[in-house]
Parts: C-alpha cells; sequence; structure tokens
C-alpha cells in the first residue's frame, strides 16, 4: 500500500471497504488472495509504469456499481465492454496480448470510489482504470488516480459520466474521455426546448455532484438565451422507484414549469416521469444519458403496459441508437453481442441482469473498449502506461465508425462531442433528428 500523496485517509477507508468485504473478484475466477501472477498480495513489490502487463496478458480494472440501485449502469457498460475485448482476443489480442477485465464493486457510493481504485491498481495490480460510473464515484477517485499518474503514469479511461470535474485541470491531464460532456447535452436539450418555444424550464436533479453538474450546464445554456432556471427539485441519491417523487412534481409543477431536465438515475427518475403522468402533469420531460434511458423505460412499462407513463418523454444519448444498424459501428456491436451475449460478472448476489440484449449502456461500453483497443494497438508492443499516454494523446482523428469523427490530442482529451436524441414510443426508444417537433 502507498503513503504520502493518497495519505492515511484513503488506506483507512480501503481498510475499512475490505473488512466489510469489499474484495475484487475478476470477470472470470473467484475471489483470491493472490494476484494474478500467483504471488500473494503481501508480497508484491512496488508499482511500475509496466504493472498488469505480461508477454501475453493485459490488465484493465474497471470499478463500477454492480450492486445497488444503479447496479444496471454498470452490468450494462460491462457488457458492452466484455463482449468487445472477447471479440478482440479471439482475433489474437493487441499485439499479442489478450486484455482481462478486472472489476471492482464500487456500488455507485461516492464512499467506497477511492477504495476501489487502490483495490484494483495495489491488490489487482491492474495497468489501467476503464470504464467506472459515476460523478459522485469519480470525484472522489480523482485525487487518488492523480497519485498513481504521477508516480507511475497510471491513467483513467472512458468514464461513464459527462461530469466536468475530470475534465477541467486539474484532472484534465490523466483522464481520457470517450462520450460527450453533460454540458454539451444539457446545452443540446435546452436549445431544443427553445427552438418549441418551451420558455420556464425546471429541472429535476440528484442532490449531489452528477446534478449539480448537469444544472450547471442547464443553467449555462439558458444564459445563452438571455433566461434563468424557472425551478429545481432535488432528491437523494440512491432512491428507488418505489419512493414516491409527488413532492418534486409538485415543486416544479408549482414553478409552472413548461419543460423538465431530468439529470438522475433510473429508478428515481422513472419514478418522477411516473408521478407527474399520474398527477396529470403532461409537459415535455427529457432526460441526459447517465439516467439510463432503458432502464427506465422498462420501470415505466412494468408499471402500464400501455405505455402511457412515457409519453412526451425523451432522452439525450451520446451513442447513437442501437437499432439503428444504417451505423457502422451499430452494426458491429450488434454481432459482437449476438456473439458473445454476456449478462453480468458472477462474483456478487447481483441486483440487476439484462432482459434486452441492446441498450445504449452496453453500447457505450462497447465503444469505449474498442477505443482503448485502438490506442494500445497504436502503441504497438513497448507497453508501458506512458507509452500508451503517448500513443493517445497523438492518436489526432480516428473512426470509430460512428459517422462523426473522434480526436484526441494533448489538447483534447474527449473523442466525441455528438449528442443522439431519442423519444419513447410504446414499443421502446426511438431515434429522431428532429427533436423540436416533437417537443412542441
Amino acid at each position: 500500500m502507498r503513503w504520502g500523496i493518497l495519505g492515511a485517509a484513503v488506506v483507512a477507508v480501503f481498510a475499512s471497504a475490505m473488512l466489510a468485504g469489499g474484495c475484487r473478484r475478476d470477470a472470470t475466477s473467484s475471489r483470491s488472495d493472490r494476484s494474478a501472477s500467483g504471488a500473494p498480495i503481501a508480497a508484491l513489490g512496488p508499482q511500475s509504469a509496466t504493472t498488469g502487463v505480461t508477454d501475453t496478458e493485459i490488465m484493465i480494472g474497471e470499478p463500477a456499481p454492480f450492486t445497488g440501485p444503479s447496479a444496471g449502469l454498470g452490468v450494462e457498460f460491462w457488457r458492452g465492454a466484455s463482449a468487445a475485448f472477447s471479440e478482440i482476443n479471439d482475433k489474437g489480442g493487441v499485439a499479442g496480448r489478450r486484455i482481462r477485465l478486472v472489476v471492482a464493486d464500487d456500488g455507485y457510493d461516492a464512499e467506497r470510489a477511492a477504495p476501489a481504485i487502490v483495490q484494483l491498481v495495489d491488490r489487482d495490480r491492474v495497468f489501467l482504470v476503464f470504464g467506472g460510473v459515476g460523478t459522485p464515484t469519480i470525484v472522489r477517485a480523482l485525487p487518488v488516480v492523480r497519485g498513481y499518474f504521477e508516480e507511475t503514469g497510471l491513467f483513467y479511461f472512458a468514464n461513464f459520466t459527462g461530469a466536468q470535474p475530470q475534465r477541467r485541470p486539474p484532472n484534465f491531464e490523466f483522464v481520457f474521455n470517450i462520450r460527450a460532456s453533460y454540458y454539451e447535452e444539457t446545452a443540446a436539450i435546452v436549445h431544443a426546448y427553445w427552438g418549441a418555444s418551451k420558455r420556464r424550464l425546471g429541472v429535476f436533479l440528484q442532490d449531489h455532484a452528477y446534478g449539480i453538474d448537469g444544472r450547471e450546464g442547464v443553467v449555462r445554456a439558458l444564459k445563452e438565451h438571455g433566461a434563468e432556471l424557472a425551478g429545481e427539485a432535488r432528491y437523494a441519491r440512491g432512491q428507488a422507484f418505489s419512493t414516491s417523487a409527488v413532492s418534486q412534481v409538485e415543486i416544479l409543477r408549482s414553478a409552472s414549469v413548461d419543460a423538465v431536465i431530468m439529470v438522475g438515475s433510473y429508478q428515481a427518475c422513472g419514478a418522477f416521469v411516473r408521478d407527474a403522468r399520474r398527477a396529470g402533469w403532461d409537459v415535455p420531460i427529457t432526460g441526459v444519458s447517465f439516467v439510463g434511458a432503458d432502464q427506465m423505460l422498462r420501470l415505466l412499462f412494468a408499471e402500464d403496459s400501455s405505455g402511457s407513463l412515457a409519453r412526451r418523454l425523451m432522452n439525450t444519448q451520446v451513442v447513437p441508437h442501437y437499432d439503428d444498424v444504417s451505423v457502422a459501428a451499430v452494426r458491429d456491436y450488434r454481432s459482437t453481442i449476438d456473439k458473445y451475449d454476456p449478462t453480468a460478472p458472477p462474483q456478487w448476489p447481483i441486483t440487476y441482469r439484462a432482459t434486452s440484449k441492446y441498450t445504449f449502456g452496453s453500447l457505450e461500453g462497447y465503444l469505449s473498449a474498442r477505443a482503448l483497443a485502438l490506442v494500445l494497438q497504436k502503441t504497438g508492443r513497448d507497453l508501458t502506461r506512458r507509452t500508451v499516454y503517448a500513443a493517445a494523446e497523438s492518436m489526432g482523428s480516428f473512426d470509430l465508425g460512428l459517422g462523426v469523427s473522434a480526436e484526441f490530442s494533448p489538447t483534447r482529451h474527449q473523442a466525441l462531442d455528438k449528442v443522439w436524441f431519442t423519444h419513447a414510443v410504446a414499443t421502446g426508444w426511438e431515434p429522431t433528428d428532429q427533436p423540436v417537433s416533437l417537443l412542441k
């Protein structure tokens, strides 16, 4: 265990999490007190720039919620990434090395985020940190990752959040994002509402870093129109679908809001939509990608199979629709999911099981894994954390098969800016490139 930069406080939290039973299990094996090499954990030496790499394998660590009320987000991203890595491995890996995805469950709990990173890096000896879910968690993880970055070059790749903390100094340097930001998503929603003559916009948000970050994006976009937020209602992180959102609905309704933007997770946002429609409030409601559109709609359809609860409901996405086979990356994703069909990591008593083969979350995981593979491929056989970092910054424009260019450079650590719109219908989500006409 490292001291100094991480500090005794992080070590203490990590130790507490381990005592509580938070030990890692990788995607293919049961719990072990030994490293991937078979050496006892206590005997492991200090970290280096090549930790997690052998002649035949690259170990990538994914901290994410695999249990708890947001497990669907972690499991879906894992499904897509796992399928992509399986396909890559079956084709010979990257420069002759197979990719092994090692996971740690943080339960979308900010207090478990830093221990999960420490566990993956110091105990499981992973090469890079990949994926992960959420703003509250990455905010706690970033100082820890910075310590590792400064010592050994370890960095974070493709976190499943559009938040700003990892997109600006001092954290920009050691994080590479794939997806568009929440600022870009909320700006797209505000501009669409404005085009539909919706002027009094309200937000329903998670009362934590994620919701606050999204709220700031809405406020910034409204300022471009010379307007201010008309109302806001908050909920506590971790709120379940069974919890009433009537009070939040009434807060926004009494503020005469004529359109709502949701910056939350699928259970709480689903409850808000349900209670708004049951109250007869028919304003358009739009969520951002992190809501977990597929999981939210599944809850609403289970509550009322007629689909009436999902009327006038939209969601932005940072990937195209998974049924849009005109997009090359979507065709590849579907065939890969069809072939490997991963369900969930088998390590814990999973609280979420995939009921749909294709989802936005798994498509994002798939694309993120493919992007990482391209960076590793560009690096070649001389694989250290610093050579991979240099390769990522030298990527320039690259093609993920989306019909829009991705790009990394020393001044750009976010590959994509594109935001896609979807709207709910009786059979699920449908894509639209005309959101304004649907919002009037």
